[in-house]
């Protein structure tokens, strides 16, 4: 039993022993190897085999020259027309007989006769008669009597008076034209009788049974009493 554990002790320690060899032995083989390559030359040989350095340098091409445009320059091209004279061909004049049943045109070279300037007559229009004239009427009397409007304005200023007018009434009876004939001396009442007048109705004047204008005389009072 002994024996057999001796013979295995053995063993690992020859086999650990050759294990811190090998790492030795490599490093004694290298060193042997380098002595032998300088000695023969073989280091010199392999510098000299290896590649010198290449420098590359990198050349931008040159971008190419585009020439400009050449310029057209247009040359005006004369259109002229040759002279050519065109041969004067006369015309063939054929007299051709009337055919039956054809109307021919027959023309008076006389001039005419000259005109003569004739006194024109012009008639003229009928005048219409003229209108007459309104009748003046003092007495007048009304379908629709005036009724003035005192202007509250006069009655606190203390204005009164009498204002006459001449009135141009037509045949129906409807003021047309008034005029102050005798004026009050206030505008106010004047204007007041006035437009008391437009708004009246006279009774229409007739003569022959025929209503015709005429021309009224109006008089209108103010006074504070009323």
């Amino acid at each position: 039993m002994n024996a057999v554990v001796n013979s295995e002790f053995s063993l690992s320690g020859q086999a650990n022993s050759w294990r811190r060899f090998l790492p030795m032995a490599g490093i004694v083989l290298a060193h042997a190897a380098l002595f032998y390559a300088l000695q023969n030359g073989l280091i010199s040989h392999v510098v000299k085999v290896m590649p010198e350095e290449v420098v590359m340098t990198f050349v931008q091409p040159e971008k190419p020259v585009t020439p400009p445009p050449a310029k057209i320059v247009e040359k005006p091209v004369s259109l002229k027309q040759p002279d050519i004279q065109l041969p004067v061909i006369p015309t063939p004049v054929v007299n051709t007989p009337p055919a039956p049943h054809s109307i021919t045109a027959v023309v008076n070279d006389t001039p005419p006769p000259p005109k003569t300037d004739a006194p024109v007559v012009v008639s003229a229009a009928p005048t219409p008669p003229a209108p007459a004239t309104p009748k003046s009427v003092s007495a007048v009397e009304y379908l629709r009597p005036p009724r003035p409007e005192y202007p509250s304005l006069s009655r606190r200023m203390g204005e009164e008076g009498k204002v006459v007018m001449r009135v141009l009434v037509n045949d129906k009876g409807q003021a047309e034209k008034i005029e102050v004939h005798q004026s009050s001396g206030f505008p106010r009442l004047d204007d007041a009788a006035r437009v008391a007048i437009m708004r009246a109705v006279f009774k229409p004047y007739h003569e022959d049974g025929k209503a015709l204008a005429m021309i009224a005389t109006a008089t209108i009072h103010f006074s504070l009493d009323s």
